[in-house]
């Protein structure tokens, strides 16, 4: 098993950030974006459905109430506290290192 480090917010500043990551052997289209309080968000495109507006929250497998969707990556979808003290990630956050977005692959 392998960790991927995702990037969610690649400047101070930026409310919105497509990523397109490969995990598990195949390639995933993300979307994350902040809404007007500061917390953030994002979504899955599938090749037949979509997961939208996965709050980003640190302390859950946020992929695991989404496993019965068909394209759903395997693996498990956690922020990292690196100096939020507990909270979850808001506006600058991620650009300043506070927070990490991994995906843990496992064994097909």
């Amino acid at each position: 098993m392998s960790t991927v480090e995702i990037m969610v917010q690649p400047a101070p500043g930026v409310d919105r950030f497509e990523a397109s990551v490969v995990v598990n052997l195949v390639r995933y289209a993300f979307a994350f974006y902040r809404d007007a309080a500061g917390a953030w968000y994002f979504d899955l495109e599938l090749s037949d459905d979509a997961v939208r507006g996965v709050g980003l929250c640190a302390g859950v497998d946020l992929l695991y109430p989404y496993r019965h969707i068909d394209g759903v990556p395997p693996g498990h979808l956690w922020v990292i506290d690196k100096a939020l003290g507990g909270a979850n990630p808001r506006d600058d956050d991620w650009a300043e290192g506070r927070a990490a977005l991994y995906y843990l692959e496992v064994e097909s």
